[in-house]
């Protein structure tokens, strides 16, 4: 009886991952992951210390388990049709989702376990109030629903580890022409890098990208080291997204 007590105890004071192995087995990776997104702590109450989005202020209360459903229907309710593969492989790998406070600011730590056995981890950044667009990104014919994700789910969404395999933070995306790419003493392109935004990086040397060289936007896959595609951009936001799960 006094292991039982004091385990439930450990489990409210922590917030409670599916059970106890999973949690343990994670907290020993905590000092992996801060060194790739600096000390942090699982918030299991609110603080005037802290800043949370609104919507997330009931999330802190949840179970994990219950966090984990309410997630997962948030990204159903506005982007169902454009996550599709990616909203199955949650509802397969997701196991828990906690909040976590970084410098006073809240981001949602996604904890994943693919099928191999290897946990994964994703940063989802809290999402932008209208106003705090960057202007990184102004003068462009942006789709709404697009900078819809960045407002309703977040503003950015990346596995820790590589910083990619999702959306880039708004304040991250960049125009091609920023970099030099050798690539280009090989093939020969017909449109401007000055209008083409990277959005997502594969961490393979891909990035998915907005190509706003004509009136309306359209996707273009860059490469490193071959020819770009030009893609249907949701098709290959969910399946990317998707195999940083599954395939990596």
């Amino acid at each position: 009886m006094i292991y039982s007590a004091a385990l439930l105890l450990f489990r409210k004071q922590e917030r409670n991952y599916y059970n106890y192995n999973i949690f343990h087995i994670e907290m020993k990776k905590k000092s992996d992951l801060e060194q790739h997104i600096g000390k942090f702590s699982i918030i299991d109450k609110l603080s005037e210390e802290l800043f949370i989005p609104s919507e997330w202020k009931y999330l802190v209360d949840l179970s994990s388990k219950e966090r984990v459903k309410a997630v997962i229907d948030l990204w159903k309710v506005n982007f169902q049709a454009e996550f599709s593969v990616l909203l199955e492989a949650f509802r397969k790998h997701l196991i828990s989702i906690e909040l976590i406070g970084i410098n006073n600011f809240v981001k949602m730590l996604y904890i994943f376990q693919n099928p191999k056995g290897d946990y994964l981890h994703y940063i989802g950044e809290p999402p932008l109030l209208p106003h705090q667009q960057p202007k990184t990104i102004s003068g462009f014919n942006w789709p709404v629903k697009f900078l819809d994700f960045y407002t309703q789910v977040h503003n950015g969404w990346y596995e820790i580890v590589s910083h990619s395999l999702g959306l880039m933070p708004l304040e991250e995306v960049f125009l091609l022409s920023k970099n030099e790419w050798g690539i280009l003493e090989e093939i020969s392109i017909d449109f401007s890098l000055d209008k083409v935004l990277a959005v997502f990086s594969n961490s393979a040397g891909g990035y998915l990208c907005w190509n706003f060289n004509s009136s309306l936007p359209s996707g273009l896959v860059w490469w490193d080291d071959e020819e770009p595609d030009f893609v249907d951009f949701w098709d290959i936001l969910d399946e990317w997204s998707a195999m940083g799960i599954q395939d990596y």
